[in-house]
């Protein structure tokens, strides 16, 4: 039987790199390094994006990594991250939740501004297994119109 801060050492662990890969993730979109951000993938990863086709036209559940491919290349088509800070990082066992601001530009309007977005992260492991993302619809909508 382990020790109580034999686990806890563990468990400081499992959630530096889980924390680590969640933030791997923004950084190889941001780098355009899709191959890269895909491997941090479960090979039957699902990833769910926005609650309103207004605010992003590629919303909707996307499964595996030949869709999940497809939706983050349709992201970087419609925007271009001019800056994204991670505001907050919780993590509770295998899931990671990270609110995060960013300064967008729209490539089709030529808009910019700042967005909030949720995302909530499922590890199965230590691979993404589930990534659903919430963004403040408003300003994209904006962008978009």
């Amino acid at each position: 039987m382990q020790s109580f801060e034999a686990l806890h050492i563990l468990a400081h662990i499992d959630r530096d790199l889980l924390e680590r890969r969640a933030s791997d993730l923004y950084d190889y979109l941001a780098d355009s390094a899709f191959d890269r951000a895909l491997n941090l993938f479960h090979p039957q990863a699902v990833l769910e994006l926005g609650s309103d086709l207004r605010a992003m036209p590629f919303y909707g559940r996307h499964q595996g990594a030949s869709a999940i491919r497809q939706a983050f290349r349709h992201i970087h088509i419609e925007y271009e991250v001019l800056r994204q800070d991670l505001d907050d990082v919780l993590t509770d066992g295998s899931r990671v939740v990270v609110r995060r601001s960013c300064r967008l530009r729209h490539r089709g309007t030529g808009k910019v501004c700042t967005a909030s977005f949720s995302d909530w992260f499922r590890f199965e492991d230590g691979s993404i297994a589930e990534l659903k993302t919430l963004g403040d619809t408003m300003a994209l909508v904006e962008l978009v119109s």
